[in-house]
């Protein structure tokens, strides 16, 4: 995909013909791909499905919406690390001051556990799905398989966005195979969008759209983002600034496009075969037992199939997040990233094993949905000083981001700052 991502983008100018030039500008689309997984994760599946039975198609513009937004967000953190060949986590901790460095940092850290725990849930639930594996089993196997992944491709960017790219390849191949097996009726699809608003006016269906938005922008992607395009930025000459700034949108565009387009389809599927009896199913085993019974066990073992590949590649990235996160926030732990990243996964694992042994596996989803909570109380500490930076001049030259757009990145960033805290203050009463 990054070949075309460079063609269209205008790769075979008078610039890019320098061959050196034309293999960086061709790095620059990739990291697209890193980011999509984490809009595919098992947390926006729970809410996607949740969406799907309970409001039908109602819900299916907030969907459209949240990715939109997490887009520009995106394009934001990628101009920001083109325009100054470092990632968002070493800016902030170089030009913000030191209380708003460390908040962001342990924000950050919490963001990369929580997004760990769900996705080692979440492949736990995909794979007793598939062969009746205990749920503490499941754990432990997503994560080996995880370190697996990560030690055949060590220190090799490119085997790391095939590789994703392959599993994002099987949840995209998956949900049009569901798809075409659910049968929607376009024409409800299409009024559905109509009737958010009356979703919108439910408490539940609010909630569920806070839950969405929650979903679907994380924090350890924009460092993830950030960091991926600056290693690549600093071995280009300034000239070819802009037109990489033009790889890296379409990039971005093209990858969150597709992920975009599979979280649709999990709320038309779930619309389709899950909803009418008046019940919001908010359990991923709730949803495969379901499917089973309307599409048939085939499409039920797609869907969990989809289920792991998505949770492996969100893992993987995580992975990938953290060890930007702690560079740039110049962490002097004394580890190499790889004991690093089997700590991080070690921790995970052992609050994973802990919960879901207190609660007797009985509220995996549950659990999933507490991953989201603190996914929204550590977003507004990577958006706050994204967009700071970018509103510096000093730092931005003439890519600053100004006027118009630097007021709708404030008014967005506040905006998610009130919905997340209404969404943690309702779920804490």
């Amino acid at each position: 995909m990054g070949q075309f991502i460079y063609a269209i983008s205008g790769g075979r100018t008078a610039l890019a013909q320098d061959v050196q030039v034309s293999a960086g500008l061709r790095r620059i689309a990739g990291p697209g791909i890193l980011v999509a997984v984490g809009y595919i994760d098992p947390g926006n599946w729970a809410t996607d499905i949740a969406g799907g039975s309970g409001f039908g198609y109602g819900l299916l513009l907030v969907v459209v919406s949240s990715a939109l937004l997490a887009l520009g967000f995106q394009i934001l953190v990628s101009r920001l690390a083109l325009a100054t060949g470092q990632d968002l986590a070493t800016l902030t901790a170089r030009h913000l001051s030191p209380r708003v460095a460390k908040a962001a940092w342990l924000a950050g850290e919490a963001a990369i556990l929580a997004t760990a725990l769900a996705e080692l849930i979440g492949g736990a639930i995909a794979l007793r799905l598939l062969f009746g594996l205990p749920l503490i089993a499941g754990v432990a196997v997503t994560g080996v398989g995880t370190f697996a992944v990560l030690a055949l491709t060590r220190g090799n960017a490119d085997k790391h966005e095939r590789f994703i790219a392959l599993l994002l390849s099987v949840v995209a191949m998956s949900f049009v195979f569901l798809l075409f097996k659910a049968n929607p009726a376009w024409t409800e699809v299409a009024h559905g969008v109509t009737q958010t608003g009356r979703a919108l006016r439910d408490p539940q269906g609010f909630l569920i759209a806070l839950g969405i938005l929650g979903a679907t922008l994380m924090p350890h992607n924009l460092y993830l983002h950030s960091g991926s395009l600056a290693q690549r930025a600093q071995q280009l000459p300034p000239a070819a600034r802009d037109l990489a700034m033009r790889v890296a949108r379409n990039d971005t565009v093209v990858s969150l496009g597709l992920a975009m387009l599979i979280n649709a389809a999990i709320m038309i599927v779930a619309a389709a075969s899950l909803s009418g009896s008046g019940i919001i199913v908010s359990s991923l085993d709730d949803a495969h037992a379901v499917i089973a019974q309307t599409l048939g066990i085939g499409a039920a073992v797609v869907f969990a199939v989809a289920l792991y590949a998505a949770g492996q590649s969100s893992t993987i990235t995580g992975v990938l997040a953290g060890r930007i996160l702690s560079r740039g926030f110049q962490v002097r732990s004394g580890w190499s990233d790889r004991r690093r990243a089997l700590a991080t996964r070690l921790v995970a694992g052992a609050a994973a094993v802990g919960l879901l042994a207190f609660t007797g596996g009985q509220d995996p989803d549950g659990l999933l949905v507490l991953s989201q909570v603190i996914l929204s109380l550590a977003l507004p500490f990577a958006l706050g000083p994204l967009v700071l930076l970018a509103c510096r001049k000093s730092l931005m030259g003439r890519y600053v981001l100004r006027g118009a757009w630097a007021w709708a990145a404030v008014a967005a960033t506040l905006g998610i700052l009130l919905l997340d805290g209404y969404l943690v203050a309702d779920m804490l009463v």
